[in-house]
């Protein structure tokens, strides 16, 4: 007899469409049962919806009671989010079908699929009840609780898999899943573990983008590193890499890879209003400030909640001296209902220089509540009494805090010496 269905995959892997639909035809007219079955498994695990479909209504046509056919019609139409369609296929499988287990863990994709997460639960525990070893129970069970953010029960359903002998289920490494929700969870170590015991060939980018991250929570940098740059020889568009990379090169001082590196992430990912700003930072302090400028303007462009751009773009026009822009920055950020306490600070200072003491005077006492504990605030403030003239004494009170603050700080100590003699 004629094998059909063999045609049917043979035209699909070589894209012939056409082929394929008239093979799928003959198939469903003379092909068994049971190669017909075997054929829509296939293509519904190929991705051909569309033809696993046919194949299948084919069979339900003739065993309308089948429970297999009809769990796969029921994935199917979750696929395609047709999900009253998927209620209906289930609905006709009673709990004496031999498919009731499956259709218990595809009824728990259709309720997750419609945020019903209490009844995709119960349908969980329900199949686990009926066959508590069963591993795609168990996996389905580790599943649902991984995404719904409950680790702790998802580590307990992954280890028993282990403990069954399953290492990967759905293309899914049950280590790595162990330890991606022990890092979710806080348990670094423990999540470092995990991810430590897959072989290297093993890791998948992401894998090895996480054990990274987990290696800099831990301040681990010199592991961190050759994993991130790992990551992105496969793959330079994995974008998230590239902030956490240059504030590793931050740290060991290695400031133009640094800046290197955030203007190659930029080039693959123009909409990061993070990588613009630590662009920008890094060009700062490298002096160059018109390349800073444009950089956290196009961070506050992409952003203009971005705090931390407009604190960053305050603190270079106090560098520059140019504090009329100090004082337009700081408005702009307010009128987007942005409010940090560096703003009277720098308003303090901005007003000083020029010469409008009366606003100054206003906002070095806003500032000064919350910069109690800040040398560096306090040196300033006591510039500004020296400065006005405007009183000896607090201005030998701001110099006696910032010297509590900063004892080490020979300048403060001397300054304060000549006002106390």
């Amino acid at each position: 007899m004629e094998n059909h269905a063999e045609e049917v995959l043979a035209a699909l892997e070589l894209g012939q469409m056409a082929v394929a639909e008239t093979a799928l035809a003959a198939s469903l007219a003379s092909d068994s049962d049971d190669l017909i079955y075997s054929l829509a498994e296939a293509l519904q695990a190929s991705g051909y919806r569309d033809f696993a479909k046919q194949a299948y209504q084919k069979l339900l046509a003739d065993y309308p009671t089948e429970g297999s056919v009809l769990t796969a019609l029921a994935d199917l139409a979750i696929d395609d989010d047709q999900l009253d369609l998927a209620q209906e296929y289930l609905a006709t499988v009673g709990s004496d079908n031999p498919a009731y287990l499956q259709v218990l863990l595809v009824k728990a994709d259709l309720y997750q699929e419609e945020g019903l997460t209490e009844s995709a639960e119960h349908c969980l525990l329900e199949a686990s009840r009926l066959a508590p070893d069963e591993p795609i129970v168990r996996f389905a069970l580790g599943e649902f609780y991984f995404a719904n953010g409950q680790y702790r029960p998802a580590i307990s359903a992954y280890r028993a898999l282990l403990l069954q002998g399953q290492r990967k289920m759905a293309d899914i490494d049950l280590v790595a899943r162990i330890g991606s929700a022990y890092a979710a969870i806080g348990k670094i170590d423990q999540a470092v573990g995990y991810l430590e015991q897959i072989k290297d060939f093993e890791q998948t980018t992401d894998t090895k983008f996480e054990l990274a991250f987990l290696y800099v929570e831990q301040g681990d940098d010199e592991q961190a590193e050759p994993l991130f740059r790992e990551v992105l020889a496969a793959d330079p568009q994995y974008t998230s890499i590239y902030p956490l990379l240059g504030q590793l090169y931050e740290r060991a001082n290695r400031k133009h890879e640094a800046l290197k590196t955030y203007q190659i992430g930029l080039s693959y990912d123009q909409t990061n209003p993070l990588l613009y700003r630590l662009a920008g930072l890094q060009a700062f302090q490298q002096g160059e400030d018109a390349l800073a400028k444009g950089y956290y303007e196009k961070a506050l462009i992409l952003d203009d909640q971005d705090l931390a751009s407009y604190l960053a773009l305050v603190d270079l026009y106090l560098a520059q001296h140019d504090y009329e822009q100090v004082l337009a920055t700081i408005q702009a950020a307010e009128a987007e209902e942005l409010v940090d306490p560096q703003f009277n600070w720098a308003r303090a200072r901005a007003y000083h220089a020029l010469e409008k003491e009366e606003q100054a005077a206003q906002y070095w006492t806003a500032a000064q509540a919350d910069y109690a504990d800040n040398a560096d605030f306090y040196h300033d403030l006591a510039d500004w009494y020296h400065e006005t003239a405007a009183s000896l004494a607090k201005e030998r009170q701001a110099l006696q805090r910032a010297v509590a603050l900063d004892p080490s700080n020979q300048e403060l100590q001397d300054r304060l010496a000549m006002i106390e003699e």
